[in-house]
């Protein structure tokens, strides 16, 4: 940390809260110049509720008291009073028609809750644990009374942080809704919903300050509150981007993990009750989030079972109808897309029990005059039952899911693929079946050699899926793998990454940012522009998939900046949308890409189109679960070289003796083709001269020789490894 660094910290951190006191809340904007600004101010501890474009340039909204907005000003940031639609201001009165306190003897949460179960017996209530200053966290559960190990668990849980009140509201009438119409599911199904997780900060939010988030312990330097959703254990602190040890922080992580009373409620209530899948909900964002969020680029064991329940935004599972609102539907993807946290539940949930667990943000409601909501969404109970009608069918779909998560489909209709490669190079991702009694995984290339025989696996054990990776593929030629014993296999058919060999590709530039190789494909977010690929001929090939890897910087405050990808069956003339990419994502991860099995592809080809969108794209393909390349070896001699590795200028490639012409082909180690030769029987051999035209030799490294011949197709790796002249 540089010394005027550490002064100003020193700085911010002598300053403290007076408690006896507490100074009003606000909801400020600063203007931001992208991605480092909101880091910046996620490591001081600000949430940043939303980005908004203000006279086209972005600024982010955040909370602030006097004390904190003193921060802002000494690391130089400049805080403006944004436009609102307020329904309160400073502390409030309880007389809202559709928010309810936790206190209220007359309509609260615990008196609701109550009276409730007394008119109704399907309706039971437990307290799982007491908050920090006593209250009971309540545990709500429709159906049977008892549990049984036959009925998987499935939970709703809502207010994590005080100020949002809808999310409260949504679990209220989730619980009124399970008990009046869905009684016929709570047979098979054990569904609980705690409608707040932190009783005290949400009374607070009533009583004093309707802008509060965390709960209300006393800090010790006089300030008040740890946030509960950065209090779970797993990846507690790792950082001081997903959370703040900062006490005045908004994101305040607390002294320990699982320091807060809260926190332990609920571990306990999952210690007693682990679900199979789970939904916490937060507001206000659009959004549905899924494991991981700890780290950028991490994708959770489960990808594909989530990616089938929360839906893509092309098919997404929750859509918005607000009225006015700036969304159609709430974008689906991994926590870190929105911005990194650590200590959060989702993560914890998934990491210690298993749980398909989601963050749902849901909408912030619109509009008066164009002007957002945010936090303090109207008090009309009309919007409200729109926003718990939008979310329902994803809540009906999760309770069906969890009966049967390797079938079951989502509320968009998606169903989790079957085992399959997701990436082939330069790494190797593999999604399958966990319950599977196979001891080991034996994954092969199409030469025959073995990649790996005993899988490094990111395995949580739970019996549905995982996803199993390699990643000592990055010197092989070989484009097709199979996992002996589980019926898989994958060809890359086609592969390019903006490398001098990759001709036929137009637009974007080129950076050194890169996968693999020495370059990707990259655009600076500056208007519409577009990646368009060359021609390719696909046709005998089925279940065809884009390969591809990404990384990108965006937010999912601004939507509108985004990227798509198109493909095209018929060389250009039409184009159809396969997926969207929105959000953050500053680290690589790879994508797989299932496209339209057109029945002529003769024509294939693909193009990014990003959108305001700063974009890069590597290591990107068509490829296809279908491959008959192990078939033609199991029938076919292997060609030969006469040396391995190659130490002078020229190499022979021989074959067994035939009668009819033979087809030579090299290829680079990324896919290329290099050279390609005719040889006419009955010569069964090729000198192979590594001085191409000009005196250029051809480089060290890793290549294939393919031989066809007889309606055979022999392959031999090959390593040039000469001295260098």
């Amino acid at each position: 940390m540089a010394r005027g660094t550490a002064g100003l910290l020193a700085l911010l951190l002598a300053t403290t809260f007076a408690a006896a006191a507490p100074a009003q809340l606000r909801l400020v904007e600063v203007p931001i110049s992208g991605h480092g600004s909101l880091d910046s101010l996620a490591r001081l501890g600000f949430e940043v509720a939303e980005v908004r474009s203000v006279d086209g340039a972005l600024r982010a909204l955040i909370v602030v008291s006097p004390e904190t907005e003193s921060r802002l000003t000494l690391r130089g940031f400049r805080v403006a009073t944004p436009t609102l639609a307020r329904v309160s201001a400073g502390a409030v009165a309880d007389t809202f028609r559709t928010f309810h306190s936790f206190d209220n003897p007359a309509n609260g949460i615990r008196a609701t809750l109550n009276a409730w179960v007394a008119a109704d017996s399907v309706i039971h209530v437990d307290s799982v644990g007491a908050s920090y200053e006593g209250r009971p966290i309540l545990a709500v559960k429709i159906g049977a009374v008892a549990d049984d190990p036959a009925r998987p668990n499935v939970l709703f849980m809502a207010t994590h942080h005080a100020r949002e009140w809808i999310s409260t509201a949504v679990a209220m009438k989730l619980i009124r809704w399970l008990a009046d119409s869905a009684r016929s599911a709570l047979t098979t199904h054990d569904v609980w919903v705690i409608p707040v997780e932190n009783p005290d900060g949400y009374q607070y939010s009533f009583t004093n300050e309707r802008y509060w988030r965390k709960n209300r312990r006393p800090n010790d330097n006089g300030s008040y509150g740890v946030d509960p959703n950065r209090n779970y254990p797993a990846f507690w602190g790792i950082d001081e981007l997903g959370s703040s040890g900062l006490q005045y922080a908004e994101t305040y992580r607390g002294a320990t993990p699982a320091s807060e009373p809260e926190t332990r409620a609920i571990m306990a209530f999952h210690a007693a009750h682990p679900p199979v899948v789970a939904v916490s909900y937060h507001s206000y964002s659009g959004l549905v989030l899924y494991p991981w969020g700890f780290r950028s680029g991490q994708l959770a064991p489960d990808l594909p079972r989530y990616q089938a329940l929360a839906g893509t935004d092309l098919v997404p599972a929750v859509l918005d109808s607000v009225p006015g609102s700036p969304i159609d539907h709430y974008h689906p993807g991994p926590g870190w897309n929105l911005y990194p946290t650590n200590g959060e539940y989702t993560d914890w949930a998934y990491r210690t029990y298993g749980t398909i667990a989601f963050t749902t943000e849901l909408t912030s409601g619109c509009c008066v005059a164009g002007l957002y909501y945010g936090f303090e969404f109207p008090d009309d109970s009309a919007l409200v039952e729109r926003v718990f009608r939008d979310n329902l069918p994803f809540a009906r779909a999760l309770i069906a899911a969890s009966g049967d998560l390797a079938r079951a489909p989502g509320a968009s209709g998606l169903v989790p693929g079957t085992p399959r490669f997701t990436a082939l190079w330069p790494d190797a991702w593999l999604t399958l079946d966990a319950r599977s009694s196979r001891p080991s995984l034996t994954l092969r290339a199409a030469d025959g050699s073995l990649v790996f025989r005993s899988a490094q696996t990111d395995s949580l054990r739970r019996g549905t899926l995982r996803t199993v990776w390699c990643s000592d593929l990055r010197l092989d030629g070989v484009r097709a793998l199979r996992a002996d014993g589980f019926g898989v296999s994958a060809e890359l058919m086609t592969l390019a990454g903006a490398e001098p060999l990759d001709v036929g590709w137009t637009g974007w530039s080129k950076d050194t940012v890169r996968e693999a190789g020495k370059y990707s494909w990259y655009t600076n977010g500056g208007g519409s522009d577009t990646l368009l690929s060359p021609i390719v001929d696909l046709r005998g090939r089925s279940a065809v998939w884009l390969h591809l890897w990404t990384r990108h910087i965006g937010s999912t405050f601004t939507p509108e900046q985004h990227g798509v990808i198109q493909f095209s069956g018929d060389s250009g003339r039409t184009w159809s949308d396969v997926a969207m990419v929105v959000g953050d994502g500053p680290n690589w991860y790879p994508m797989r890409v299932d496209l339209p099995q057109a029945t002529d592809k003769r024509g294939a080809r693909v193009r990014f189109i990003s959108h305001q969108f700063t974009w890069w794209i590597d290591a990107v393909g068509f490829a296809s679960d279908v491959t008959n390349a192990f078939d033609q070896l199991a029938a076919a001699a292997g060609a030969a070289v006469s040396e391995n590795p190659v130490r002078g200028n020229q190499v022979v490639i021989s074959w067994p003796a035939t009668t009819t012409s033979a087809r030579i082909s090299i290829y680079t180690f990324t896919g290329e083709l290099l050279h390609q030769a005719t040889v006419t029987a009955p010569s069964n051999e090729y000198a192979w001269d590594l001085i191409v035209g000009g005196g250029r030799f051809v480089v060290n490294g890793a290549y294939i020789v393919v031989v066809d011949v007889d309606g055979q197709r022999l392959r031999h790796r090959l390593f040039i490894a000469r001295p260098r002249p």
